[in-house]
């Protein structure tokens, strides 16, 4: 795992986990205040820190893909607009 101030990012072929949890959070994330954690309001917001946080493998037989979206074709999937 790659830990730049408050990005995580996975060693290759890697998925995210919260560990509290066991939510696979993807490939990347940044660090902040979880206002909910498995459904439960966290109150006050919890601090995330890198060690909330484990690698897991990916599955095999995942189709890992990072779909990246235009901000209309986003807009148009949002307003249920979808073509």
């Amino acid at each position: 795992m790659i830990i730049k101030n408050n990005h995580l990012i996975a060693s290759e072929g890697k998925y995210l986990r919260r560990i509290a949890s066991g939510e696979i959070v993807g490939t990347e994330i940044f660090l902040g205040y979880s206002h909910f954690i498995g459904g439960v309001r966290q109150n006050p917001p919890h601090l995330d820190v890198p060690e909330d946080f484990e690698e897991i493998d990916i599955p095999e037989d995942s189709e890992e893909t990072d779909i990246e979206l235009t901000a209309e074709e986003a807009l148009s999937i949002i307003l249920g607009n979808e073509t």
